[in-house]
């Protein structure tokens, strides 16, 4: 069972890496893991090499020969096998989704911002193996899991790539800095900050964990488009043509029916009030990229209770929730606890930021609950699969 911890040093807390180095340069922390992580890792190799070969979440190896290349997975025993002599790399995006441990060990990095958080990347390399020398355009914590890996940094590079489309690989790379890091060590890189990781032992693990930039394109197509699900037609929608004066020009487009067509429009745009609720919304959509594994069993209400009762209740790690406005949002969804009392909101509340903080609620926090309101709200959400009794592991 994996317990990681983050143990800020003395002379770096939480706040000071947000105040001296968060989005402005890099720091390397030793030993901000335990270096038992080697022994107890929230992510073994074994289960690296499994879901390497499936198509749950994105995965690929790249690799190098006489020069760069890259095989998208699911990637099979006999390719794995057939570059065993070149230097490579595995690399698994969203794992977090995955599994139970990874999905608690990347949320261990939510001091940042949680709706911030992208996901957990992992890589697996051999002697030699790396992605080559490349930059990116979001914040990243590179944890040091197993083995050693060299890191080398530079501030001011040229930004060509060479000529593989498919790895956006720096041509003209030059080190100005570099970092050995041990299972324990983490170092921080803020975007555009190029870098390159060369492991130097047999086996090298290492967690990425990428903070997302959020784009204001992205958000408002999202907050437009639960707008635009929730507007019947009515008879306002119709432009009034009586009021229109007929074109002396009919290749004209007059002032009069361009001012009514757009004060028509402007008048769908959504209120401040709701523009916020759908962005929440928005930021907990669940990832078309990746399958969710969680398929609760069909049981039944007492059932659900009695288990509660004696077991632990996760949350599903593909699924995304917040707490927003005394209301609960999941999967883009929102959960209404306004007909609660204010007793029962406070209990429920209490459960479900627990939920969301530490990944599961645990028996101890339910077996005082009497509230057949409140259990019914957890069972209501085992039934939508966002909790689960499951732990997931492959």
């Amino acid at each position: 069972m994996n317990h990681s911890s983050i143990n800020w040093p003395n002379d770096l807390s939480e706040k000071v890496f947000k105040q001296k180095y968060w989005q402005q340069k890099p720091v390397l922390v030793r030993n901000l893991f335990s270096k038992d992580i080697v022994k107890n890792p929230p992510i073994t190799q074994s289960e690296i090499i499994r879901i390497s070969q499936t198509d749950l979440v994105p995965t690929k190896c790249i690799y190098k020969g006489k020069a760069w290349h890259v095989k998208n997975g699911p990637l099979t025993p006999t390719f794995l096998k057939k570059i065993e002599s070149n230097c490579w790399t595995i690399l698994i995006d969203k794992i977090n989704t995955q599994l139970t441990y990874a999905d608690r060990f990347f949320h261990l990095f939510n001091f940042i911002d949680l709706f911030r958080l992208k996901d957990l990347m992992v890589s697996l390399s051999n002697k030699g193996g790396g992605v080559g020398p490349h930059f990116d355009s979001y914040d990243v914590f590179l944890v040091q899991a197993y083995g050693q890996k060299l890191w080398q940094l530079s501030h001011r590079f040229d930004r060509t790539f060479t000529n593989n489309p498919d790895l956006k690989i720096l041509k003209y790379f030059k080190s100005e800095e570099e970092f050995v890091l041990n299972p324990g060590d983490v170092l921080y890189l803020p975007p555009n900050v190029a870098h390159n990781g060369i492991a130097i032992q047999d086996t090298s693990i290492t967690y990425s964990i990428g903070l997302r930039t959020p784009n204001i394109l992205d958000l408002t197509d999202k907050v437009f488009f639960y707008h635009m699900e929730n507007i019947s037609f009515d008879s306002d929608s119709l432009l009034d043509y009586k009021k229109i004066k007929p074109s002396t020009n009919p290749m004209a487009f007059s002032d009069q029916l361009a001012n009514q067509i757009s004060g028509k429009i402007s008048n769908l745009f959504p209120k401040p009030a709701e523009i916020k609720k759908n962005l929440v919304k928005s930021i907990t959509e669940s990832d078309d990229e990746i399958l969710d594994r969680v398929g609760n069993n069909e049981i039944s209400f007492s059932d659900f209770h009695f288990l509660l009762g004696k077991n632990n209740l996760n949350i599903n790690p593909s699924m995304k929730a917040i707490f927003w406005k005394d209301n609960f949002f999941y999967n883009g969804e929102e959960l209404d606890l306004s007909t609660l009392s204010e007793k029962q909101y406070r209990i429920i509340k209490s459960l479900l930021e627990e939920l969301i903080i530490k990944r599961m609620i645990s028996v101890k926090s339910v077996s005082r609950i009497k509230s057949s309101c409140i259990l019914e709200i957890l069972f209501f959400l085992y039934q939508q699969n966002l909790v689960t009794f499951k732990h997931l592991s492959i």
